[in-house]
């Protein structure tokens, strides 16, 4: 696999950076690509020695596997008057398909860690921000097991900046772990059956509930394969599937419905 050089990141996303705006905006955003260029490299490394192929986008077959999303954002607006109004933003989440509770431990006890060396309101907040946004109406449950969701953090403050940096390199040590811990393990056709319906979990909030995603079909020029790329390959609905009471499913099941703390 050709490793993805900073310089071939930055020339590759020139053109999303205006050259119309301010110095300052131009040399933040370039740094912002910079981060995210060497996070990119590392992590493509560790999957790559798992796997030994080439990836983009990431699905995991084995349903012991939780799906992770991690997305870090810098946006910035140009307002009527001439200023520059940027903020940072992002979610580190995790959503399996079977529960296992060191493996919810470990999770969300590194992102506090990593919160804590920042601002101790920080984990608390932006968990409960979390489990908020990813909440499914309809379904009365959260998409998953959560983790952090923040945003409107100003790219003015240098320590924001920080923080997004700290998050970035918390990817790996958060999601690894738990990704070697249970690639290995076998399942059944019922598993996988499972995880079908909470992939249609996962599809039924971007589709009709993350903003994220809305604002990724109405922005001009942006490639549709690749926010359709982050779903999942496959999914299922069943009707009247919910699973048996004291089950291993309604056991996660019963967490989504009321979510706890973990770390």
């Amino acid at each position: 696999m050709e490793a993805m050089t900073e310089e071939k990141i930055l020339s590759f996303f020139q053109g999303c950076i205006p050259t119309d705006f301010r110095f300052r905006t131009q040399s933040q955003a370039n740094r912002i690509l910079r981060l995210f260029a060497k996070v990119r490299e590392e992590l493509l490394h560790e999957l790559q020695k798992i796997e030994g192929a080439e990836f983009c986008v990431v699905h995991a077959k084995n349903p012991h596997v939780p799906a992770g999303k991690f997305n870090l954002r810098f946006i910035v607006m140009k307002l009527n008057n001439g200023a520059e109004v940027g903020w940072y933003g992002g979610v580190m989440d995790i959503n399996p398909s079977y529960l296992v509770p060191e493996d919810a431990t470990h999770f969300h006890k590194t992102l506090k860690d990593m919160c804590d060396k920042h601002d101790a309101s920080y984990y608390p907040r932006f968990k409960k921000w979390c489990d908020e946004y990813f909440f499914i109406p309809h379904r009365g449950e959260t998409r998953g097991l959560g983790g952090i969701f923040f945003d409107n953090l100003t790219s003015e403050e240098e320590g924001n900046f920080s923080f997004l940096e700290s998050c970035a390199k918390t990817i790996l040590p958060a999601y690894l772990p738990i990704l070697k811990g249970r690639m290995c393990d076998t399942y059944t056709d019922q598993e996988i059956a499972w995880k079908q319906l909470r992939n249609g979990r996962y599809t039924e909030f971007n589709l009709k509930y993350d903003k994220g995603f809305k604002f990724g079909l109405q922005l001009p020029g942006f490639q549709m394969e690749t926010l359709f790329a982050s779903q999942p390959p496959t999914a299922s609905w069943g009707y009247k599937s919910d699973p048996e009471p004291g089950s291993r499913e309604d056991e996660l099941v019963q967490v989504l419905r009321c979510p706890q703390e973990c770390a």
